[in-house]
């Protein structure tokens, strides 16, 4: 009964497979029957063990410690060192940060939260509050217009702050996973008021995070949001593209931040990962070309340039 229960859930997979991307809905729902490794207890506070991916001969991989046990991540995404707009005057597009980049300002204290940013500034006592909810990581949104505000100039005041939320989370016995976030390309793509193309309202920026005003291209593209999605935005959907393209090198740019970013923390066994572009939007592009021509690539020179 078991081996037939099994035949038919094998042909199942098989059929969805054969309508969708090849191999993608059978490489996600094929789980196998070999029961799990044992999980790890949680690490002392200060000490975190190194992390890797294990290959057992004849199972499916798995995270595991330095022990070979299976490591469960579970945990929360603070998002106070994302770089969202931070006024509710429309007529700039260009506001500075809503709280402070400088880990001085964090020292024994916590920054007011701001009226118009969704979300509070994260501070230690928030990494503590975690862990004693039994979160074992933290997923650390950043954004490249805070790493990088100029062309080729890598923001290290920045990258101390990335370090203090690293130590906070050391201390808590918690991992952490870094993820270059960004919502709808940039905060920088501007605003057309009033819009020039039909049915298109005015693009409402509070919720657009990522590449700095330089690396974002619109090509004088009307900045319209359609059907009230902040990425259905011409100019959003032309800078993604040029992302994707390589205009002007600014992907090559991008590649270098991140790889800053695994420099200063190659060697801090706190830092468990990176999640190299956050809901990555093709622009223009359509699948599967758009995954196999582009964001597939750029993955694979990621993954090179920090590792």
């Amino acid at each position: 009964m078991k081996r037939a229960s099994f035949t038919v859930a094998a042909l199942l997979v098989l059929i969805v497979a054969a309508f969708t991307y090849p191999g993608a809905v059978l490489t996600s729902m094929i789980v196998r029957l070999t029961p799990p490794p044992s999980i790890s207890s949680p690490a002392p506070p200060g000490v975190m063990p190194w992390l890797h991916v294990e290959h057992p001969h004849g199972s499916q991989p798995y995270v595991a410690d330095d022990r070979a046990r299976l490591v469960l991540l579970h945990g929360a995404i603070p998002q106070g060192l994302i770089d969202f707009y931070s006024t509710a005057d429309p007529t700039l597009t260009a506001p500075p940060p809503s709280y402070p980049i400088d880990p001085t300002a964090y020292d024994g204290r916590c920054p007011d939260n701001s009226r118009f940013m969704p979300a509070p500034p994260l501070c230690q006592e928030d990494i503590t509050a975690m862990a004693a909810l039994g979160f074992n990581s933290v997923r650390l949104p950043l954004s490249w217009s805070l790493l990088e505000p100029a062309r080729g100039q890598i923001n290290q005041l920045y990258i101390d702050r990335v370090a203090q939320v690293v130590g906070w989370a050391r201390a808590a016995g918690m991992y952490v996973v870094i993820d270059m976030h960004q919502n709808a390309y940039s905060r920088y793509v501007g605003r057309s008021s009033p819009v020039p193309l039909p049915k298109g309202d005015v693009a409402n920026l509070r919720y657009n995070t990522g590449a700095p005003a330089w690396a974002t291209l619109t090509d004088g593209f009307p900045s319209e949001t359609y059907l009230g999605q902040r990425e259905l935005n011409p100019a959003v959907m032309e800078a993604a593209s040029n992302f994707w393209y390589n205009r002007n090198g600014i992907q090559d740019e991008y590649i270098s931040a991140v790889a800053s970013l695994a420099r200063r923390f190659k060697d801090d066994s706190t830092v468990a990962g990176y999640s190299l572009f956050n809901e990555p939007w093709p622009g223009w592009n359509l699948p599967p070309g758009f995954e196999d021509l582009l964001l597939f690539p750029f993955y694979r020179r990621v993954i090179d340039a920090i590792t």
